[in-house]
């Protein structure tokens, strides 16, 4: 009773006379009170308040408003249970959001009265018991049902203020929520007028406020899953089923305005992303339909240039691929459209298409999971899907000018797009059926197609996002390793699909662990023969890193040495027939520089063969026998032991140490010594005396004339051999080879001078009319040679390098002053004219050094080098000047000094008791002055000061 007295006076003043001040103090007093007493004293409380909502004589603007915050206060603090109150306030505060009588608008209508009222029946939705919501979802209470819809649906499609329409958007939302089982077949009648009005709202101005946008994808997301849940039409008439297949093709237009709209907040597109996730889980047998065209967009999200929207989206789809709703067909449908135009998207170079239908591809295939294989059960959509795979990852040699790689692609030319598709392959391995399509891909290499590289590096992605699967994993390094033995190094295709095959191999081995080590004897020496192959070598070492790594050993070394059955029988065979088969010298070149296995035995047994089959015919498959001889020349390389060269000329201003100049001197002094004690006592010497040293002279020639080992005799047999095939070589491959040979056995034959010089005597014509040919590339291979004798026995060509050598050289590098001026084109700098011209500038400093050539000759080549300062050069090739000028000036400072002054600015020398002299260019923007002023400065600062 103590409540009612507070609430009775108020009450009845608000019936005779309604003010603010009345209304705030109700406000005030509902407020203070307990719930308990609101829910007893709640029509009392409610009545007044009706009577000022419903009077249009005691209502105005403010009145009204005060009083809605009244009947929101009772409804927060109650529970309506009558459905004649909740009834009367509802249509009263409908009536004022939207009346038919012109002349109530002008006065209530505004947007304060229109919001206040929406708030109001959100508050009485809230606060209705389930009893007076049963009655309004009632048959009898379908029209003021249908007035409160379509009154919120018009508010938030056409009033301006946002918070009026979100306000109505609250409100229709709380009705999508009210917990009742007959709730889908009530609304379901107003479900097209809902349509119609979500459209316009979620479609509407630039302008509109994203927030509203983005509640209207959620209230209509929720009265979707509502009206056409699964479960809703399980057991369907015919007359439903007549409405579903209606309703589906009408919705299904209005999702296609909907995903169209390109305006999309990023927001929005996160409310779009959760009501494709959202009508997929609940209504994926109702939407049919409308499946493919949801999934896409989800899909599509995926790539979304907002991060955010990117992480919804992925983490929607992989939620997805492990529910048990069942989307297979829709995913299928789309997946095929998509590997239908893959390749048609990816050969057009557009990088941005390329992204959005890889994106598309990576989506789908996360989408399906684990049940990708049952839709690739279907033979078309399989062969459809690599069939566009192996297109979009066309390979092609790597141009000289781009990349020491291998292979680059042809259509795929940004980073993040390989990375893209290299993750749908990940995820086809992940969780497809990994045997049939490793089998799938294995066909295309046995049947020799033009994308055999390409299965192979389409198989390399799919296997390393596979778990590990022993027998799928041995069935490929089988196949590979067997394939392995007939790529040919001649041909570009299959040195890219060799390069693959051997990285797969490795990939493999590392991940089977243990499990590889029966397929040793498969795959060990065909990995072996690429790698001793140039063509091969840097792919077969790291695949046979790999494999050392796979079965815990630390080197390959130790991999070779502990598994030498499975390829010495077959190697010693072989090597007897070393024509018939060439890539035994593969094998063994890699043995050689792989492993510490002792060869000599192998080695000399093949030279002599080669040896006997080249003096036969060496014109005829001479290749074979040459890289025999290369072979040898480099295994007697790393066994030669560390001895004597040929003397090496002290060269002017080489700096010389303490102990050296004092061990020379003493050995001057004793050989002086001696000269002279054999001088004074040559007439007193006696007959006993002069036979015990004529003795001991015999015994000193007979140690000096030790025969050399037998494999330097075995060098120089291969030495003469080559030189003799040298002027009549005009194959390449051939040439490089005996180059190579050449250099090696100079370097194992320079430790023995008797049989070393006059081999070089033999070598030499041959040699300088290679180095004055018109073949770059063999010039820069000769000069190769050149150098190492130049290195090996200066003294020895001395005369014959400075009269018919040099001159040539200096000439040659001050045409090509000219000709590379100016000129820093990637295709220039890839010639093998710059090659040889970059060789030979570099090797200046060396000559001069070694032979120690006049000075007229050096005069020369320093101008030559010089020409090498202009700034217009290769910036390579002007630090090969400024560094062999710095090293030229050790021996000739004063030429480099007159030469390095005749360039820099204009400049006059004065020092007391001369007179003064002048130096320098007068030329003021000369391309030399730069460079020469930076070395004048490093070589001479004193006289630079």
């Amino acid at each position: 009773m103590g409540d009612f007295s507070k609430f009775k006076p108020i009450c009845v003043e608000l019936l005779k006379t309604p003010s603010l001040e009345k209304l705030a103090k109700l406000k005030l007093l509902i407020i203070e009170t307990e719930n308990e007493s609101i829910k007893q004293l709640q029509e009392y409380i409610l009545f007044p308040l009706f009577i000022i909502i419903s009077n249009e004589e005691f209502r105005n603007e403010k009145t009204f408003c005060a009083a809605c915050n009244c009947v929101q206060e009772v409804c927060r603090k109650s529970t309506l249970k009558v459905y004649k109150i909740f009834s009367d306030f509802l249509l009263q505060f409908l009536l004022v959001v939207h009346s038919v009588n012109p002349t109530e608008s002008k006065i209530l209508q505004s947007e304060e009265v229109k919001l206040e009222s929406i708030e109001s029946l959100l508050a009485l939705l809230r606060s209705a018991s389930s009893e007076v919501i049963l009655e309004l979802l009632s048959e009898t209470s379908r029209l003021q049902l249908g007035h409160l819809v379509f009154t919120l649906l018009k508010v938030a499609a056409n009033e301006e203020m946002k918070e009026l329409r979100v306000s109505a958007l609250d409100t229709l939302m709380e009705l999508s929520c009210i917990p009742t089982t007959d709730l889908g077949s009530s609304l379901a009648g107003f479900f097209p007028g809902i349509c119609t009005h979500m459209l316009k709202t979620i479609n509407g101005s630039i302008k509109q406020s994203h927030f509203l946008t983005k509640r209207a994808v959620e209230v209509f997301s929720s009265w979707i899953r509502i009206i056409l849940n699964n479960s809703r039409f399980q057991n369907a008439g015919k007359s439903d089923t007549e409405w579903l297949q209606r309703t589906r093709t009408n919705l299904h237009l209005v999702f296609e305005k909907m995903m169209k709209n390109s305006d999309m907040h990023w927001k929005v597109k996160l409310g779009i992303t959760s009501l494709v996730a959202e009508v997929l889980e609940d209504c994926s047998v109702t939407l049919e339909p409308s499946l493919p065209l949801l999934i896409k967009k989800l899909v599509q999200f995926t790539a979304d240039e907002c991060l955010e929207v990117q992480e919804a989206a992925k983490k929607r789809i992989t939620i997805l691929s492990h529910s048990q709703t069942n989307f297979n067909s829709a995913v299928r449908q789309n997946l095929y459209d998509i590997v239908t135009c893959l390749p048609r998207i990816v050969t057009q170079g557009i990088t941005h298409d390329q992204l959005v239908v890889l994106q598309e591809l990576q989506g789908h295939l996360t989408l399906l999971g684990p049940r990708l294989e049952q839709s690739l059960i279907f033979s078309g959509l399989r062969q459809r899907l690599f069939k566009g795979l192996l297109i979009s990852a066309t390979l092609e040699p790597t141009k000289v000018t781009e990349s020491d790689e291998t292979f680059s692609f042809q259509y795929l030319r940004e980073n993040r797009v390989v990375s893209l598709f290299a993750a749908c392959c990940f995820t086809i391995g992940r969780h497809g059926n990994l045997s049939d399509t490793s089998d799938y891909l294995l066909d295309v290499v046995r049947q020799k197609d033009s994308f055999d590289k390409e299965s192979v590096y389409v198989m390399n992605l799919v296997l390393k996002g596979a778990n590990v699967d022993p027998p799928v994993f041995t069935t490929v390094i089988k196949e590979y390793s067997t394939c392995l033995t007939h790529l040919s190094a001649g041909s570009k295709t299959d040195i890219i699909v060799g390069h693959l095959m051997l990285l797969v191999i490795g990939e493999l081995a590392v991940r089977m662990g243990n499990d590889f080590s029966p397929l040793l004897i498969t795959a060990l020496k065909p990995v072996l023969e690429k790698a001793g192959n140039p063509e091969f070598c840097e792919a077969g070492i790291r695949s046979l890193q790999r494999m050392a790594k796979a079965l815990q050993l630390s080197t390959v070394s130790q991999l070779l040495e502990e598994n030498a059955d499975y390829y010495a029988p077959q190697l010693s065979y072989q090597l007897q027939n070393i024509v018939r088969y060439p890539r035994a010298i593969d094998l063994l070149r890699a043995l050689l520089m792989l492993s510490d296995i002792r060869m000599d035995y192998w080695l000399e047994r093949m030279v002599q063969h080669a040896l006997k089959g080249l003096d036969k015919n060496h014109s005829l498959r001479a290749l074979p026998y040459v890289q025999v001889f290369e072979l040898y020349s480099k295994a007697a390389l790393k066994a030669k032991p560390d001895g004597p060269a040929c003397a090496k000329p002290l060269s002017k201003g080489e700096a010389v140490s303490v102990e050296e100049v004092a061990q020379r001197i003493a050995e001057y002094k004793a050989n002086i010594k001696l000269t002279e004690t054999c001088f004074e006592t040559e007439n007193e010497v006696d007959a006993e005396e002069a036979e015990e040293i004529r003795e001991f002279e015999v015994e000193q020639l007979k140690e000096e004339v030790i025969s050399p080992p037998p494999q330097v005799n075995i060098v120089a047999d291969i030495l003469d051999r080559c030189t003799k095939i040298l002027p009549q070589c005009i194959e390449e491959q051939l040439y490089a080879a005996l180059m190579k040979t050449i250099c090696l056995s100079v370097e194992v034959l320079s430790s023995h001078e008797d049989v070393f010089l006059p081999k070089v005597h033999k070598l030499w014509e041959p040699l300088k009319n290679q180095l004055l040919g018109t073949s770059h590339l063999k010039q820069k291979q000769a000069l190769e040679v050149f150098l190492s004798l130049v290195r090996c026995c200066p003294d020895f060509i001395r005369h014959r390098a400075v009269r018919e050598v040099i001159p040539k050289l200096v000439a040659f590098l001050q045409n090509q002053a000219n000709a590379s001026r100016g000129r820093s084109s990637r295709a220039h700098i890839a010639s093998q004219a710059y090659k040889l011209q970059k060789l030979a500038l570099s090797a200046m400093a060396t000559v001069v050094e070694f032979l120690d050539p006049p000075v007229l000759e050096v005069v020369g080549i320093i101008q030559a080098i010089s020409l090498y300062l202009s700034n217009k050069q290769v910036s390579e090739l002007q630090n090969l000047a400024k560094e062999n000028l710095i090293a030229i000036a050790k021996y000739h400072s004063g030429s480099v000094w007159l030469t390095l002054h005749s360039m820099i600015a204009r400049r006059t020398f004065t020092r007391p008791g001369f007179p003064p002299i002048e130096v320098g260019t007068t030329e003021e923007n000369s391309e030399f002055k730069s460079n020469a002023e930076e070395l004048t400065k490093q070589l001479y600062p004193l006289i630079w000061s």
